[in-house]
């Protein structure tokens, strides 16, 4: 059998990652706990890797390493007030320009108060502020890993896009045996390049995404509309970005986001800005939900109510944005989405051989646990000639991410 020392192995890894981490900007997050320690090795790895890394860290991790051992091996300033402003730039801003942020180790202390939304301190306020991947390691004791809101806390970390790289079994400092030991730094390492490459994975692209139901009006208070809470449109969005493309959403709300953002309420307003958008990007991906119909005659006034017990309101069809699309036979990759109550591969068939687009995303609406206003989803994908994959029930965000990765392939 063939031995490696642990050193040449790394040396390996470091030689095969190196272009790939050479100029990136590596931000790593230290919380209070004994295994920070292990955050040093953490940071001579990227450093061998010709990664510039700073260092933001909590009060009480403070406790396990020293500041001065952090900077000297950073060769940067390492950051652990809010106020400590050397420019016009408040910190917990100017860190969140890197490339990926580094949470190590996380405690639950740490990520319960990041999947609420509480920022105390310098590096829960840069993780709030911080747009691209974040990468949680946990470590604590075990009756700590297993709480339940602890597990609740990192659903909805995921929820959200966070990479959580869970702990391993072993002893832990605290004399038990159990789950809740930091990951190595090796792994860690690995596991943010794996990242930083998929963020990759789609530079250079233009990508327009639809989200959201439209809103056909009836009077200046009233409107059409449907169930759709635009989450997988903003799913897709959000890590097609993080993916490296350029995106363009147009959506029926106002979404925060680091792309191009087009409001667009009625399905005709929608219709008008993908058309004019169309010869500009390499793939529309039409996941709104667009009404059939909308109301053949607008009252600019308020209808009154009436003595009547009804009232009528005539309907007219809507443009059908996906197949106008799909018949102009650009070189631009058309996506459509599916929503269906019944029958719904066999309706999936019928839907993309009328409208001609390149893939269907199809989902079942009348279930309760996926779709509609859920933040879990389980797709199936067809493509042309009705090859069909499954995307199982998994959170719209990696739903979302594996859709990308299946249509790009």
């Amino acid at each position: 059998m063939l031995y490696l020392k642990p050193e040449f192995v790394t040396s390996i890894l470091l030689s095969y990652n190196d272009t790939m981490l050479k100029g990136k900007n590596i931000l790593i997050g230290i919380t209070g706990g004994i295994a920070a320690y292990k955050i040093c090795t953490l940071i001579r790895l990227y450093k061998k890797s010709g990664a510039n890394v700073r260092v933001v860290v909590t009060p009480n991790a403070l406790n396990f390493v020293t500041k001065l051992t952090l900077q000297s091996l950073s060769q940067n300033e390492v950051f652990s007030d809010c106020f400590e402003i050397n420019d016009y730039k408040p910190e917990h801003i100017a860190l969140t320009e890197s490339d990926i942020f580094i949470i190590a180790p996380a405690s639950a202390n740490t990520i319960g108060k990041l999947a609420n939304g509480i920022c105390d301190n310098l590096l829960l306020s840069t993780a709030c502020a911080f747009k691209k991947p974040i990468l949680i390691v946990p470590a604590m004791n075990t009756n700590m890993w297993e709480n339940p809101f602890v597990q609740d806390n990192l659903e909805k970390l995921k929820n959200c896009g966070f990479h959580i790289l869970e702990p391993d079994s072993g002893f832990l400092a605290c004399g038990t045996n159990g789950t809740g030991r930091m990951r190595e730094p090796d792994e860690i390492y690995d596991k943010s390049v794996e990242i930083l490459t998929k963020n990759n994975f789609l530079s250079g692209k233009k990508i327009l995404i639809t989200a959201g139901g439209t809103k056909e009006k009836i009077d200046p208070v009233r409107y059409i509309t449907n169930a759709s809470s635009g989450k997988m449109g903003i799913a897709l969005a959000r890590n097609a970005q993080q993916m490296g493309a350029e995106v363009t959403l147009v959506s029926t709300f106002n979404a925060d986001g680091d792309f191009e953002n087009i409001v667009t309420p009625t399905a005709q307003e929608m219709e008008t800005t993908v058309k004019s958008k169309l010869n500009e990007v390499d793939c529309v991906i039409m996941a709104a939900a667009v009404s059939d119909f909308r109301v053949k005659e607008y009252s600019s006034q308020k209808i009154k109510k009436t003595s009547s017990d009804t009232m009528t309101l005539e309907l007219v069809k809507n443009p059908d944005i996906l197949k106008e699309i799909s018949d102009l036979k650009t070189n631009t990759k058309i996506i459509g989405f599916c929503a269906e109550s019944e029958n719904l591969i066999e309706n999936a068939k019928e839907k993309i051989k009328a409208k001609g687009c390149d893939f269907l995303i199809a989902n079942d609406i009348s279930r309760k646990d996926i779709g509609f206003n859920s933040d879990e989803n389980e797709v199936y994908i067809l493509d042309k000639a009705l090859n069909i994959k499954k995307l199982d029930k998994d959170t719209k965000n990696n739903i979302a991410k594996r859709i990308l990765e299946e249509i790009f392939e």
